[in-house]
């Protein structure tokens, strides 16, 4: 725990060009599962999700998803509560973006 505590530090850390993070988890035949850590005002690239999936926030804030039409919707994700998404629908994408002044860690499983 120490170990992930001081990289998590680090990347909260970083100058104004700081990224978002992803730390691989576990991958086995049924699930995998990643640490996502979003620093303030950061934006992933567009992507889709095509599985079922439940994401725990580790430390929760408002995460708002663009679609490349610009439709905006804005999730609270609590500190310590897990949710649950449906793949998304064939065709759609979006990204992610933080435009917070707070870093948003969450620990997504996905089901294979």
């Amino acid at each position: 725990m120490i170990g992930r505590a001081l990289v998590v530090a680090l990347l909260v850390t970083q100058a104004p060009g700081a990224q978002m993070q992803r730390v691989a988890q576990f991958d086995n035949a049924r699930a995998t599962s990643w640490l996502s850590v979003i620093p303030p005002h950061t934006e992933s690239t567009f992507h889709r999700h095509d599985r079922q999936r439940a994401i725990i926030a580790i430390v929760g804030g408002d995460l708002k998803t663009v679609t490349p039409a610009g439709k905006a919707t804005v999730m609270h994700f609590e500190t310590g509560k897990a949710y649950w998404f449906e793949p998304m629908p064939p065709g759609e994408t979006h990204k992610d973006v933080n435009d917070t002044g707070r870093t948003i860690e969450v620990v997504t499983v996905e089901l294979k």
